[in-house]
């Protein structure tokens, strides 16, 4: 019969290295907040077109790029605030 080994060993892991240099944390969220803000109005153009047609297809789109959006703004504060991925 075997049996699994009960010893816990600690796990040593390297200092973490930021994933963009400081130099770079300002533009780069700047330019992801536009982005943020472009996907979010280009999709309430989507759900607007939607109600205007009564067309579910382009409500769902609209849906989907909003999810896109909220994505992107949650992995760029993970990313800018240096948080694990």
């Amino acid at each position: 019969m075997l049996f699994a080994s009960t010893t816990i060993e600690e796990v040593v892991l390297p200092a973490a290295q930021p994933l963009i240099p400081a130099s770079w944390t300002l533009p780069l969220g700047v330019l992801l907040v536009l982005v943020v803000i472009a996907l979010v109005a280009w999709a309430l153009q989507l759900m607007q077109a939607a109600m205007d047609q009564r067309e579910f297809s382009l409500m769902l789109a609209g849906c989907l790029v909003c999810s896109a959006a909220v994505g992107l703004a949650t992995v760029m504060v993970m990313a800018l605030n240096g948080l694990m991925l």
